[in-house]
C-alpha cells in the first residue's frame, strides 16, 4: 500500500511538472509576437561592426594607454621602431599606468640603453607631458618633436615673434630636451604642417602593397600662425597640437591632441583648397583619437564629415569638464559610425588597434562592451525551454534515483 502511494505521488509529481513546463514552452513560443523587441534585448551588445579582435604582431600596432584624465599613445611600426606620443600626467596614478605600460612595450637597445625612436610632445600641457622626464631619464629619445613654443619663466623673449609658455613642468622638460640634444645626440624637430617621418626606402607608389612601408603626416600647427591670447605672446596651448595622419597597408589612423575647434577650422580650409596637395577624400580615416578628450570645444561637425573615422578612441578618466561631451558622442553618430565603435579608456581600460600586414583592423582592450555573437529567437526559445527543463525535472529526476537506491538497499 505505502509503495503505491508513493508511486502514485511520483506520477502526480510528474504530471504537474509536465503541465508547468507546457505552459512555460507555450509562453516561450508567444514570444515570436515580439521577436524584433525580445532578439533586441538579449542581443543589446551585438557590433556586427566590431573589428577582428586577434592583432597581428609583425603590423603596425597603436597602444591608446589608460592613463587617466590624461594622454598617451605608443605605437609600434613593422619595421621596428617605436613612436611615443604624450606620456600622461605626472601624478603618481597616470604616471605609473603610464611607466608600467611603456616597460611591456618591445624596444631595441643601444649602447645597452632601450630606445624611444619617435618621442612627439604634442603641446606642452601636463597631461600630456607629465611622464616625459621619465621618458628621458630612462630611455635613449632618438628623435623629440614638440610645437615651437618657448619657455620663458618670466613670460618674455629676446625674441618679439616667440611663442611662450610659462608653465613651469614645461620648464623642466624643455631643458631634458635640450640636454638630451647636447649630450646623448637626440635630434630636436619642431612640429608643422608638411612635416613627414617615413619607412627607409618609403616609396607613395608602393606604400599600400609592401608591408615594410608606413608614413606618419603632420597637418598641423599651421605654419606660421600663432595661436596667443591676443594681448602678450603666450600661447593657447592645446592649438599647436598637431593634427596627425599615420598612413600603414591602406588604413589610416588620426591622432589630434588637444586640439580645438580653431585648429580644425585651419585645417578644414587648407583640406578644402588643396594645400596639403590631396583630395578631401583622403582625409577619410579608418580611426580617429578624438581631440580633447572628448571636449565639445573639438570634433566639430565639420571636421567629422570630412574624417569619416570608423572607429573612435577617447582617452579620458574621472573628471569635472564633462569629457567626454554627450555633443561629441552625437556628432560621431551622426557621420554613420556605430556608437559601439566608440572605445574610451575610462571604460575599455587600454586599447590596442593593429593594421595587419595585409590591412586588416583588429582591437583589443581590456574590457569589450560588445559581443560578436548574435542570437535569433529560436536560438533563445531553445536555450530557454533546455534551461527550463533542467529546472523542472531535475529535482523528480533526482527524488526517483534516491528511491531507487533505497529499495535497492533493502532488497539486499
Amino acid at each position: 500500500m505505502a509503495k503505491q502511494t508513493k508511486e502514485k505521488k511520483l506520477k502526480n509529481d510528474l504530471a504537474i511538472r509536465t503541465i508547468i513546463f507546457v505552459f512555460v514552452v507555450l509562453a516561450l513560443c508567444c514570444t515570436f509576437f515580439f521577436q524584433e523587441k525580445v532578439e533586441n534585448f538579449v542581443n543589446f551588445a551585438l557590433n556586427k561592426d566590431a573589428p577582428a579582435t586577434v592583432i597581428d604582431q609583425d603590423g603596425m600596432v597603436f597602444h591608446f594607454v589608460d592613463v587617466g584624465q590624461a594622454d598617451s599613445t605608443i605605437i609600434e611600426f613593422p619595421t621596428g621602431e617605436v613612436m611615443v606620443v604624450d606620456c600622461g600626467h605626472y601624478t603618481s596614478t597616470s604616471s605609473q599606468k603610464f611607466q608600467s605600460y611603456l616597460e611591456t612595450i618591445d624596444l631595441r637597445y643601444e649602447n645597452g640603453e632601450k630606445v624611444i625612436d619617435y618621442l612627439i610632445l604634442t603641446h606642452p600641457d601636463s597631461d600630456h607631458i607629465g611622464g616625459a622626464t621619465y621618458v628621458f631619464e630612462n630611455y635613449l629619445v632618438k628623435n623629440c618633436y614638440l610645437p615651437q613654443i618657448y619657455y620663458s619663466e618670466d613670460g618674455t623673449s629676446p625674441n618679439p615673434g616667440d611663442v611662450i609658455s610659462t608653465d613651469e613642468r614645461y620648464g623642466q622638460v624643455w631643458a631634458l630636451v635640450e640636454s638630451e640634444v647636447e649630450n646623448f645626440g637626440c635630434t630636436k624637430i619642431y612640429t608643422s604642417e608638411f612635416l613627414t617621418i617615413e619607412s627607409q626606402n618609403f616609396s607613395k607608389d608602393q606604400m599600400n602593397e609592401n608591408s615594410s612601408m608606413w608614413l606618419v603626416e603632420f597637418f598641423t600647427p599651421v605654419t606660421g600662425a600663432h595661436y596667443t591670447d591676443g594681448n602678450t605672446n603666450l600661447a593657447l596651448t592645446n592649438e599647436y597640437s598637431p593634427i596627425m595622419i599615420i598612413s600603414y597597408m591602406g588604413k589610416k589612423v588620426m591622432l589630434t591632441g588637444d586640439a580645438g575647434e580653431t585648429v580644425e577650422t585651419d585645417f578644414l580650409k587648407r583640406v578644402v583648397d588643396g594645400t596639403y596637395g590631396y583630395p578631401i577624400s583622403y582625409f577619410d580615416i579608418d580611426v580617429l583619437k578624438v581631440g580633447h578628450h572628448g571636449s565639445k570645444y573639438s570634433s566639430t561637425e565639420e571636421f567629422l564629415s570630412v574624417a569619416m573615422p570608423e572607429i573612435a578612441i577617447i582617452s579620458v578618466g574621472n573628471n569635472s569638464y564633462g569629457h567626454p561631451a554627450s555633443e561629441v558622442i552625437a556628432r560621431l553618430a551622426q557621420t554613420g559610425m556605430n556608437e559601439m565603435n566608440i572605445y574610451r579608456t575610462d571604460r575599455n581600460g587600454n586599447i590596442a588597434i593593429g593594421i595587419s600586414q595585409s590591412g586588416v583592423l583588429s582591437l583589443e582592450a581590456d574590457h569589450v562592451q560588445y559581443t560578436l555573437v548574435e542570437f535569433k529567437l529560436w536560438q533563445i526559445i531553445l536555450i530557454a525551454a533546455g534551461a527550463s527543463a533542467i529546472i523542472i525535472y531535475l529535482p523528480y529526476v533526482v527524488k526517483v534515483v534516491k528511491i531507487h537506491k533505497k529499495a535497492k538497499k533493502l532488497k539486499i
